[in-house]
């Protein structure tokens, strides 16, 4: 298995995963990237709290600047010195997906990243989303509890706000939202967990990342996700207060209704998938452990291709009823077998 942990230094508190690539993906994707990973990471500073940014550039455009290049050249050193990046070559995407509408493979690019973090915790997000205070103050307290899944709700800023100019007194006033927030509710917690899900690394690896045997949307994915974890044993809590997501057209809460009818036409994949109804056993390789690994410089790593890290193109073996999964208890890395 190749998969390197690389870096130095004592080992962060959190890891931070985000994934994108620089192909203008809702408007001006760059400006609201920089200017949201500059917020965390100074907020995340000045409460010392130790943490790193793990960057997935998925199936990069050819041609265009890498997003871990525009960190070096437009942020200051101590952002560029917090973030570690891994360049997924494209040839994945092709091999790997079940959709040829679905452009962009958001859970495989974080498994990647899940795969290779660092911290004692590991939180996946997205590259437009801003830690409120309350995330903050939890993280700051270190008080998260090992096998627990915590989210948080996701409050929709107006699109029109000026991203680099986002403040407290801006994030916090209501009248900036988008779209009144919505609650998160007992058991699952659903609803927008692509854009917060927090978890202790060794029980994020025992559950084994996000469903790779499923790859025809990247729709539901998230929510299929604690599916398995709460069926695995594993509980699921609010946080206790919200993220920021900054809006931008091509959401999936902006173009929803354009699909009414003709879902399977998605790009974000048909969303009438049984992500409610089914968990996953993903390959030991998950995460392209066993992809070949490039180092340049000492932050950046390019995964090359290589087939023999792609997983099978259909796994009927790793589709299971949550009732297969047992009682709940116990260590979720045991039950799989």
């Amino acid at each position: 298995m190749r998969v390197s942990h690389s870096g130095s230094g004592p080992l962060p508190y959190v890891s931070i995963v985000v994934t994108g690539r620089n192909d203008g993906y809702g408007g001006d994707f760059v400006t609201r990237f920089l200017a949201t990973l500059q917020f965390n990471h100074r907020e995340l500073a000045m409460r010392a709290i130790p943490h790193e940014f793990l960057l997935v550039e998925w199936a990069p455009v050819p041609g265009a600047p890498l997003l871990a290049d525009l960190v070096e050249s437009r942020c200051p050193p101590s952002v560029v010195a917090g973030l570690r990046a891994v360049i997924v070559d494209p040839a994945y995407h092709e091999a790997m997906t079940l959709n040829p509408r679905l452009v962009y493979h958001e859970f495989l690019a974080k498994n990647v990243g899940v795969r290779r973090a660092r911290g004692e915790y590991v939180l996946t997000t997205n590259c437009d989303v801003i830690l409120g205070r309350h995330v903050l103050q939890r993280l700051e307290r270190r008080d998260l509890e090992p096998a627990v899944v915590y989210r948080a709700s996701r409050w929709d800023l107006r699109a029109t706000l000026n991203v680099e100019r986002l403040d407290w007194a801006c994030l916090e006033d209501t009248a900036n939202l988008s779209r009144p927030p919505k609650r998160l509710r007992p058991p699952y917690f659903r609803g927008s967990a692509g854009d917060f899900i927090a978890l202790d690394r060794a029980t994020f690896h025992g559950l084994g990342g996000f469903n790779e045997v499923y790859r025809g949307a990247r729709f539901g994915v998230d929510a299929n996700f604690l599916i398995h974890a709460l069926s695995s044993g594993v509980a699921i809590v609010d946080i206790g207060g919200p993220v920021y997501h900054i809006d931008h057209e091509g959401s999936y809460q902006t173009v929803r209704a354009q699909y009414a009818g003709r879902e399977s036409d998605a790009h974000y994949g048909d969303e009438r998938w049984p992500y409610n109804d089914v968990v996953y056993r993903n390959r030991p390789t998950w995460g392209l452990s066993g992809a070949p690994e490039r180092a340049a410089g000492s932050r950046h790593t390019y995964l090359d291709f290589s087939w023999d890290a792609v997983p099978p193109l259909v796994d009927l073996a790793g589709v299971v009823l949550p009732a297969e999964r047992g009682s709940a208890g116990g260590d979720p890395a045991r039950r799989r077998g």
